[in-house]
C-alpha cells in the first residue's frame, strides 16, 4: 500500500485515487468511509467532494483503471518476445497476482451493493481478456503447441466459467487456499488440457523450474 505522505507532489485527485484504490481493494470500500479517506489525506470532507461527486463515482474510477492496467499488461504479455509456453505459464502467475487484489471483501462489496460495477467487471474477464487469449491460442494451434482438436470458443467458455464460479466470494468464503493459487491451479489443469503431449511436458518443466517472480508493472498501471 503506498501511505498518502509518499505522494505529496502528486495532484490531490490522483492522491485520492490510489489511496482509495489500496484501502477498497484490501478492505472492501463499505468499510472505507468518506471520512477516513478525506483525514488520511488531510483534507476535508468537503474538498473530498470537490473532486467526486460521490464514493461510488470514485469506486467506478478505481475499478476502470484496475481493469485497464490488467488489459493493458496482458496483452504486453500476449505481444512479448517469449515463447509460447512461458507467454502462458506468464498469464497463469499474471491473473492469480491480479485476482488476489480483488480481496474477498471488495468482491462481496460489489456484487452486494454495486451489481453494476460487478456485471461490468465480469463482462470485462469474459469479452476483453477472452479475445486476446483466443488469439494467442489459435497461435498455439498454429504452432502445434494446442490440439488441433480443442473447439477454442468452448473452452474458454468453460475456462472463464470455472475462474469466475472460484473467484465468488460464496465459494471462496470457507476455502483455506488464498485466490492467487486456487486461480493457478484451475488455469493449469485448464490448459494442461488442450496442449499436445510434448507440448504439455515441456509446459510442466517451465513451471517447476521457474522462479515465481511478480510481473513487471507497466509504467502508470496499477
Amino acid at each position: 500500500m503506498i501511505s498518502p505522505t509518499e505522494t505529496p507532489d502528486w495532484p490531490l485527485r490522483e492522491r485520492i485515487i490510489v489511496h482509495a484504490s489500496d484501502r477498497f481493494f484490501e478492505e472492501g470500500f463499505s468499510h472505507v468511509p468518506v471520512e477516513e479517506i478525506a483525514a488520511a489525506l488531510g483534507i476535508s470532507k468537503k474538498t473530498f467532494y470537490k473532486h467526486f461527486g460521490s464514493k461510488d463515482e470514485l469506486l467506478l474510477l478505481v475499478t476502470e483503471r484496475l481493469m485497464a492496467g490488467i488489459h493493458a499488461q496482458f496483452r504486453s504479455i500476449v505481444g512479448g518476445e517469449t515463447t509460447f509456453l512461458e507467454k502462458l505459464d506468464s498469464l497463469i502467475t499474471f491473473i492469480g497476482q491480479k485476482l488476489t487484489r480483488l480481496s474477498r471483501p471488495m468482491m462481496r462489496d460489489l456484487q452486494r451493493h454495486s451489481p453494476g460495477i460487478w456485471a461490468r467487471v465480469e463482462e470485462f474477464r469474459r469479452e476483453r481478456i477472452s479475445n486476446d487469449f483466443k488469439g494467442l491460442l489459435l497461435r498455439g494451434v498454429a504452432g502445434g503447441y494446442v490440439r488441433e482438436d480443442v473447439d477454442i470458443d468452448l473452452f474458454l467458455l468453460a475456462f472463464t466459467g470455472a475462474v469466475e464460479a472460484v473467484v465468488n466470494p460464496a465459494v471462496l468464503a470457507d476455502y483455506p487456499l488464498p485466490v492467487r493459487d486456487v486461480v493457478r491451479s484451475i488455469m493449469t489443469v485448464f490448459i494442461r488440457g488442450i496442449l499436445t503431449t510434448s507440448a504439455g511436458e515441456e509446459f510442466m518443466l517451465i513451471q517447476s523450474r521457474k522462479t515465481r517472480t511478480p510481473i513487471p508493472q507497466l509504467p502508470g498501471v496499477p
